[in-house]
């Protein structure tokens, strides 16, 4: 199918091809028309057809196990719709949002605008991932800019484990952190949290970008760490403790001031 439109009226979305996005993979009309009305009474006025996740030929933010996430215009501003999929694993994103809501209270992770059962409105975080980051930094100052980078990405998990906020996949930065226009990082996809005082987020994060990740080898080299058993003892003591001192030794260790 060829795609001219980059936009439509969010009443369009229930007509082909769109009402894919509120009922996939198979569609069920009561759920398509009903979903239709809930995103207009919850304020999207258009459905932008961007991203790079194609979905029966559309546009489309991201496709998951879960949920479908699409762009669209609000009268929150732009922002990103996540719609649960027929076949979900789960009957709501409620529990989603309540951790992202937890989340935003410490600036961390999209800003959540609208809940409700089966769709959230979050904030639209214009970034690439890590991987793209790291690949376009050059020139002067490239450690210092990445050094930025990492310390706020921990200390943002630092802040999740003193609340027992478990995002809980964390291991996997690539796919779950975004880094904005202005070089800050955003947590996102809390679909998986939970609450859980020995889960450590900034222990799995730490160990994916400076141990085993597939970015590690070149965050090392750019930030010049060739020591790993420090940073590992770091974060062994650290998970016992989770406290500022033993969070300290960890930015320490990857050659980061407190």
């Amino acid at each position: 199918m060829s795609q001219e439109k980059k936009s439509i009226l969010v009443e369009e979305i229930k007509s082909e091809p769109y009402r894919i996005m509120l009922s996939y993979p198979n569609i069920v009309e009561e759920r398509v028309e009903r979903l239709a009305k809930e995103l207009k009474e919850a304020g999207v006025l258009k459905v932008l057809l961007i991203g790079e996740t194609r979905l029966n030929g559309l546009k489309i933010l991201g496709k998951g196990c879960t949920a479908i996430v699409f762009a669209a215009e609000t009268v929150y501003g732009k922002a990103a719709v996540k719609v649960l999929r027929v076949d979900a694993n789960r009957e709501t994103l409620e529990k989603e949002a309540k951790f992202l809501k937890m989340a935003n209270i410490y600036n961390i992770g999209p800003k959540l605008y609208y809940t409700s059962k089966e769709f959230i409105i979050i904030e639209y975080i214009e970034g690439k991932k890590i991987s793209e980051y790291i690949g376009e930094l050059k020139g002067k100052g490239t450690s210092r800019r990445l050094k930025n980078v990492v310390k706020a990405m921990l200390e943002q998990a630092y802040i999740l484990d003193q609340n027992r906020i478990a995002h809980c996949e964390l291991s996997n930065p690539l796919k779950h952190i975004i880094i904005d226009e202005n070089e800050k990082p955003v947590i996102i996809d809390f679909e998986s949290a939970t609450l859980n005082k020995k889960y450590s987020n900034l222990t799995a994060l730490a160990q994916s970008l400076f141990i085993g990740g597939k970015m590690s080898p070149k965050i090392r080299r750019i930030m010049n760490i060739k020591d790993t058993e420090k940073i590992v003892a770091a974060l062994r003591e650290y998970k016992t403790k989770i406290d500022t001192e033993s969070f300290k030794k960890v930015l320490e260790s990857v050659k980061i001031n407190f």
